[in-house]
């Protein structure tokens, strides 16, 4: 089994409130670094992990240097935990993004559906159970692809994604046999 820690990267410094998607110079806000250093801090009370990955976005770097400087990991960089495509947005206000943004099928032109993030993951997530079988790994990502797929680990729809709670620094633990299957879920700050 592995025991993968899914961190959503730290609140970020945005004051014009627009979409920043994959732009680059969007970096954590000082109140993200500290939610941060509490997710680290509660990582190293959950003991001894074998690796360290991260989305190769600013945000999800920043947070992987302040767990890594926490936890003495190397941050190994993968693209496949990057955030959800939203090129056809990216530098617009929030409020342009359509309601409902996340579809399971690609519905929206320029939006990257549910099916994609999830398979995407998932796939990473099958190697990391056969890389890492019984240890523990922690993967700093992004809000949507990580609820798009802990919704598929608590076998649960993906109406349930505008109201799952992951706030930034959020940590949830996921046990995993197969990265397919349904999974132990839980939450841990």
């Amino acid at each position: 089994m592995l025991t993968l820690y899914l961190v959503r990267h730290g609140e970020v410094h945005n004051p014009e409130g627009i979409l920043y998607g994959h732009l680059p110079g969007f970096g954590l806000s000082q109140r993200g670094r500290e939610q941060i250093r509490r997710a680290a801090e509660l990582l190293q009370e959950r003991g001894i992990f074998q690796g360290l990955y991260a989305s190769p976005l600013q945000r999800a770097q920043e947070s992987a240097r302040i767990i890594s400087a926490r936890l003495g990991l190397e941050i190994l960089t993968e693209p496949r935990i990057i955030e959800t495509g939203v090129e056809g947005y990216q530098g617009k206000p929030v409020s342009e993004l359509p309601r409902p943004y996340m579809t399971e099928e690609p519905t929206i032109p320029g939006i990257e559906c549910a099916a994609s993030i999830r398979e995407r993951l998932l796939d990473w997530a099958g190697r990391m159970v056969q890389r890492h079988q019984g240890q523990q790994i922690i993967a700093v990502s992004h809000r949507d692809p990580m609820v798009v797929n802990l919704l598929h680990w608590m076998g649960k729809g993906l109406e349930e994604l505008p109201d799952f709670d992951l706030f930034p620094g959020g940590v949830y633990r996921v046990c995993l046999e197969s990265a397919r299957r349904a999974a132990e879920v839980e939450a841990v700050g």
